[in-house]
């Protein structure tokens, strides 16, 4: 327990997040995907852009109305709104697990929960890339060359970060695929190339290019869903899907429980915090 709550931040990015992420965009119904991948893109990025600079006022209000946070406001200036905004940006993605389970009880047309669904894979990448811009500005690094503005940046940045990270996550699913072409009904032998594709795409996005391995394992898991569902082996299918249900599960569990272990030895709550 004082390891769990004491655990590398890296470590539940580099084994659990991969396992996560590819799950969700490879459980995706894709042909109903595509119906509503405009409406999903629509969300996840002017959506998210705009709940990040409503949180980030909202909190500036809150800041100035209480009198807290006093780190976040040294000397007033722009670094209060810069902070507002970077927490912004951490909150406004949303995990729909519990709506999605709840529209399917309910009978909810399936369009609306795999809208939900593609929205919350693209909006983990758009939240992602918004932090990695606004903490460059907040620690003083400066993550691009140029002296253009911030919005110049954040075009440029969501380029180099986004776009390039879904391109890798396409290139290496693709080398995937065509190493799957080559094996028929041998389970243990796709799952692994599937497995380590998965972990690959992250890790080669992230240590060697600096870019969005989320949005690279959302572009994998949705390409596997599709083209990739064609080459895996008719009899191993079903299997696949039920190996990464059971993985995603077992991360979600280790995952909340970490959360638990460190929320109950690290918190030390005063009145205001609630």
């Amino acid at each position: 327990i004082t390891w769990g709550g004491n655990m590398d931040g890296h470590l539940i990015l580099y084994v659990f997040l991969p396992i996560l992420i590819f799950e969700a965009g490879f459980a995706l119904d894709v042909h109903t995907f595509k119906k509503s991948v405009l409406n999903a893109f629509y969300l996840a990025g002017p959506g998210i852009v705009t709940a990040t600079v409503l949180t980030g006022v909202c909190f500036v209000g809150f800041i100035q109305m209480f009198d807290v946070l006093a780190d976040w406001n040294p000397g007033g200036g722009a670094f209060i709104w810069l902070a507002s905004m970077l927490f912004g940006a951490v909150v406004s993605a949303t995990d729909p697990v519990a709506v999605v389970a709840l529209l399917k009880e309910l009978g909810a047309s399936k369009k609306l929960g795999t809208l939900i669904e593609g929205e919350s894979l693209l909006n983990d990448g758009t939240a992602i890339v918004a932090f990695m811009l606004l903490i460059g500005v907040v620690t003083g690094a400066n993550l691009f060359l140029g002296t253009g503005d911030f919005l110049v940046n954040a075009a440029i940045g969501f380029g180099q970060i986004g776009a390039a990270g879904g391109l890798l996550g396409v290139l290496i699913g693709l080398i995937a695929i065509l190493w799957m072409r080559k094996v028929f009904n041998d389970p243990m032998v796709e799952i692994t190339v599937v497995l380590v594709t998965s972990y690959a795409v992250f890790f080669i996005c992230e240590h060697f290019f600096h870019v969005s391995g989320v949005l690279g394992l959302v572009a994998l898991g949705i390409l596997m869903a599709g083209v990739g569902s064609k080459r895996i082996s008719p009899e191993v299918a079903h299997f696949m899907h039920e190996f990464w249900e059971m993985a995603a599960f077992i991360a979600n569990v280790i995952i909340f429980i970490v959360v638990g272990v460190v929320i109950a030895q690290k918190v030390d709550p005063v009145t205001m915090d609630f």
